[in-house]
């Protein structure tokens, strides 16, 4: 229930004679001035914390920023072969970095058999500015497929928690990790799948997972990390009805090199080791996840994020993933 609506009244006092009129004129002046001067006041002031509040209200949609900039024009629904739609989830890493500018063909061409949801429909996959693993990775898939077409539907935001992606999302709880202002993205992610399947039918071949940064700077949610996953992943297959759809998590370290590492836990990410962990007790736990390594990638300055390079890297790793999977 939003803030009752404040109502302000003057109040006039009628005169008896004219010498009355006359002092009341004088003197009700600047009762009425304060009066305006604090109706005004509190009305501003009011609409001003109305304002602030909206600004930070959560907004549907806000998991589909980056995916919206990577589209090349409306193209057709395939008419032969299959369509094998992805779901791209996750936090920097999987939005990416790498810089369009710096793509060569194949991969800055439309591909007549390459698709991505943007803007609510289905486009070429073009990357205008930046762009993550899902360029590489459907150009891969789909000289592995040579018949059909590959989809891309991804929802993914910097620097956010898997909390963000529960299908019991509050705002309270995604806000444990200062997220709750980015919406509900488990929501942005069935809604983009309905929202295709009214204008195509598709098989949904695949969901690719990278995320667990923000997680990393608590060690309680990186002891928490496992049980969110599969709860988000049981979840999904269930509400999108695609109870096989199998998921691949791209996570830092190998299984050897985890348990050998006996090195100091960053400060700034005290729950890593748990984050990791859970990444590598997935497939064990899970049906029908798989966990690869990606180790050290090429990155931008900063050390953190993939660069060009690091990003079609990335892209084909999923790919070789996925294939790996279907060959089983």
């Amino acid at each position: 229930m939003g803030p009752r609506p404040l109502v302000f009244g003057l109040k006039f006092t009628t005169p008896t004679n004219s010498r009355d009129c006359s002092d009341q004129k004088r003197n009700s002046n600047p009762d009425m001035k304060t009066q305006l001067i604090l109706f005004l006041t509190v009305f501003i002031g009011f609409h001003s914390r109305a304002t602030a509040e909206e600004a930070k209200a959560p907004r549907q949609g806000q998991g589909y920023n980056q995916t919206n900039t990577m589209g090349g024009g409306v193209a057709p629904i395939p008419e032969s072969g299959k369509f094998r739609v992805f779901i791209l989830a996750g936090q920097s890493n999987m939005t990416g970095s790498g810089q369009a500018k710096e793509l060569k063909p194949p991969h800055n061409q439309p591909h007549d058999r390459i698709r991505l949801w943007a803007k609510g429909r289905w486009e070429y996959l073009v990357p205008k500015k930046s762009f993550g693993p899902g360029v590489a990775m459907a150009h891969q898939l789909a000289e592995y497929w040579p018949d059909d077409t590959i989809g891309i539907i991804k929802v993914a935001i910097g620097g956010t928690g898997i909390l963000s992606f529960q299908p019991d999302w509050t705002r309270e709880s995604a806000d444990r990790t200062a997220d709750g202002r980015k919406g509900n993205l488990y929501r942005d992610i069935t809604d983009a799948v309905k929202g295709a399947r009214k204008v195509s039918d598709f098989e949904l071949a695949g969901f690719a997972w990278k995320q667990g940064g923000k997680d990393m700077k608590s060690v309680q949610l990186g002891n928490e990390y496992l049980a969110n996953f599969e709860k988000m992943i049981t979840t999904l297959r269930d509400d999108l009805e695609a109870p096989e759809i199998p998921a691949v998590i791209a996570t830092m370290l190998t299984r050897e090199e985890y348990e050998n590492y006996d090195g100091p836990t960053s400060k700034s990410r005290p729950g890593a080791p748990g984050v990791i962990k859970a990444q590598l007790d997935a497939p064990d736990k899970i049906p029908r996840v798989v966990t690869f390594s990606h180790g050290k990638l090429p990155c931008r300055p900063d050390g953190i994020h993939f660069n060009t390079e690091g990003q079609l890297k990335l892209g084909r790793m999923y790919a070789d993933a996925v294939e790996e999977y279907y060959a089983d």
